[in-house]
């Protein structure tokens, strides 16, 4: 009894976050994660290592339900002295296969005279080797 109520928790904690790997492996922003109903945190490379450098407390939240899909979508921004960040964050769950494909647009606008930079970036719950 005890093997089958730890199977459950694990399974249960397993399926509370979903991490998104960028299909660049040369990106500056190699994963996203997503637990469920709590925050989602984008991973940037901060020198040779991966840190978590943004952490929203929300979720995407369900725009579409049919087709075999379903998607989520959210917009959060993000500010400091250097620029404002906005980022567009939606991904896709497909029920045919259980996997999920996501897109990160980030749009830096900078408070100096830098021009304003637009990236896009598409990520994949399966971590390519």
């Amino acid at each position: 009894m005890k093997t089958i109520l730890m199977a459950i928790l694990f399974c249960w904690n397993a399926n509370a976050q979903l991490q998104f790997w960028n299909t660049n492996p040369t990106s500056n922003m190699p994963l996203f994660e997503v637990k469920w109903g709590e925050k989602t945190t984008i991973h940037t490379k901060v020198g040779y290592k991966v840190k978590p450098t943004y952490v929203f407390n929300q979720t995407a939240q369900q725009v579409f339900n049919g087709d075999g899909r379903t998607k989520y979508k959210m917009t959060v921004q993000s500010s400091d002295n250097v620029a404002k960040r906005t980022f567009e964050i939606s991904y896709t769950h497909y029920r045919q296969t259980n996997s999920y494909l996501g897109n990160i647009k980030a749009t830096y606008v900078y408070h100096d005279k830098r021009p304003t930079k637009v990236l896009e970036e598409n990520f994949e719950t399966v971590k390519k080797p």
